[in-house]
């Protein structure tokens, strides 16, 4: 018989995978929509750019896959004190979870030339990625690349978490607009309510996971 606390890390563990995916499957329903992306995305859009090219290959999943990879190599170096189970299974899926999000959008097969369809597929993907987030953060079994980017600064610079974030985030929005990343009016209201919405579904997830005694 499976010893309960090691069937709790287990049931964590998924949960945080399905976090991930929808995190993925955000990315490319509002890549699709094409009424822009959050900052981060901006920004994994905008390496999609500059790889095709350089190189004429043409896909987001890998381009996200190669920016996380290249920072979880950095935050290894520099601050490996943040990397834990967690920041791997936020990191190597991802891209993965991107390219499948495209599959299943075309498997769909709706039409691509109707606005309504532009902004449901958009209000689809910020939910999944607010919801992924929030299940992300509230699983607590480690940081994603970037939120360990954000800390080591945090503790170098000695400024406060949402500050730096800011900085981040604002920082990564300009280079992939520079690089082409899609910037809309999504763009904006990721900015405006991504944070509330976040910190409200993670309140909401945090007392699920206390009453079944999975928060740690």
């Amino acid at each position: 018989m499976i010893d309960s606390k090691i069937l709790k890390c287990i049931l964590r563990i998924f949960i945080c995978i399905v976090g991930v995916s929808f995190i993925g499957f955000a990315i490319s329903l509002n890549k699709i929509a094409s009424l822009g992306n959050d900052p981060l995305s901006v920004f994994f859009d905008g390496i999609r750019n500059l790889v095709f090219y350089l190189t004429g290959y043409d896909n987001l999943g890998v381009s996200t896959n190669i920016v996380n990879y290249a920072l979880l190599v950095v935050i290894f170096i520099i601050a490996r004190q943040y990397i834990n189970i967690g920041t791997f299974i936020y990191t190597i899926p991802l891209g993965s979870f991107v390219t499948l999000g495209f599959k299943f959008y075309d498997y769909l097969g709706l039409p691509e030339d109707i606005l309504v369809i532009h902004i449901i597929t958009s209000v689809v993907g910020c939910t999944m990625l607010f919801l992924g987030l929030a299940i992300f953060i509230s699983i607590n079994i480690g940081f994603d690349p970037w939120t360990a980017l954000i800390m080591f600064i945090c503790k170098k610079t000695k400024k406060q978490f949402k500050l730096v974030k800011i900085m981040i985030d604002l920082l990564s929005l300009l280079i992939g607009f520079i690089l082409g990343g899609k910037v809309g009016i999504v763009t904006i209201l990721a900015a405006l309510l991504g944070g509330p919405s976040i910190q409200k579904i993670s309140d909401i997830i945090n007392n699920i996971l206390i009453k079944t005694k999975l928060k740690i």
